[in-house]
């Protein structure tokens, strides 16, 4: 082979390589455009979100205001274990605040790292529960039908049970799941009320309220105070 014509393909090779070099760097920076764009799309959606969540939950507050004008209602040992189910919502309603602010602090820096899932989670276990608080605090005095159905059911999971009573941390842990397990046992029930008396809000509204009041005990159970505005 002449000098020419090998000259010619180690500058042939030469130039493959340069070209493969720089394929590898544009996919390089395609890799890191890629990355970027997932993170933006990230935080958008998290935005999204976050500014349908209220800032806190404060239902406690006026079910527990409710409770106390229809404590002559109960007996002694019905409302001490309902407080301690009042008492399991304010803790719920703590790791709420502190799941919000964690998540709406951190999404735009660190959307892949924050507790969005357990802030999604905590609220729709407090919008449960508030339910069966309204029912509690509502019913006492109107359907006591669906109080005693309500009532049986968190007492049958243990929930209602004093700290001495709970003898291992085991037991502690089960508590949220023992939450869900009411929630789901009485999924039927409020699909029974809904179906025979066209909405639970009309159940009520039979009772002691109407379905407007209902939306108003509904408004107050969350702070509608967003810390991540609508755009």
């Amino acid at each position: 082979m002449d000098k020419n014509k090998l000259s010619q393909i180690e500058s042939e090779i030469e130039i493959n390589r340069k070209l493969n070099e720089d394929l590898e760097k544009v996919k390089e920076k395609l890799s890191v455009k890629k990355k970027e764009i997932t993170f933006n799309k990230t935080c958008i959606k998290h935005e999204n979100e976050l500014s349908k969540f209220p800032s806190q939950a404060i239902g406690s507050i006026p079910l527990y205001n409710k409770l106390n004008e229809n404590y002559s209602f109960f007996d002694e040992v019905q409302f001490n274990k309902v407080i301690r189910f009042v008492q399991h919502v304010e803790d719920k309603e703590k790791s709420y605040r502190k799941f919000y602010l964690e998540t709406t602090s951190n999404y735009f820096k660190n959307p892949f790292g924050i507790p969005i899932n357990d802030l999604r989670k905590t609220k729709n276990d407090l919008e449960l529960s508030y339910k069966l608080l309204i029912v509690l605090a509502y019913e006492i005095s109107g359907d006591v039908v669906s109080f005693n159905k309500v009532y049986n059911q968190i007492e049958d999971t243990g929930l209602f049970m004093t700290a001495p009573e709970r003898k291992t941390q085991e037991y502690l842990n089960q508590i949220s799941s023992k939450l869900n397990l009411v929630m789901q046992g009485l999924t039927v029930l409020f699909e029974q009320l809904e179906k025979n008396n066209d909405t639970l809000s009309q159940i009520l509204g039979e009772t002691q309220y109407n379905s407007t009041t209902l939306d108003v005990i509904n408004s107050s159970l969350w702070d509608i105070e967003k810390a991540i505005p609508n755009k």
